[in-house]
């Protein structure tokens, strides 16, 4: 079977979970990524009624592969 070049998989692994997101492409598409991105800045400040919340940093017992790497 021969995968189709517009479609591909994104496998991220955080904490003790395993992530595998399906990224697939339109043909047909006619927005750049800069322009759907900020699309969806846009939605989202409208969605939300232009509030917002603070993130609180996640609580971990290790410390993250990103900065292990960095060290």
């Amino acid at each position: 079977m021969e995968q189709n070049k517009r479609e591909q998989f994104i496998i991220r692994r955080i904490g003790g979970t395993t992530y595998k997101a399906k990224v697939v492409f339109n043909e047909s598409g006619y927005e750049t990524m800069e322009d759907k991105i900020l699309r969806m800045i846009r939605n989202e400040g409208v969605t939300n009624d232009g509030t917002y919340a603070i993130m609180e940093a996640p609580q971990m017992s290790r410390q993250s592969e990103r900065s292990a790497e960095c060290a």
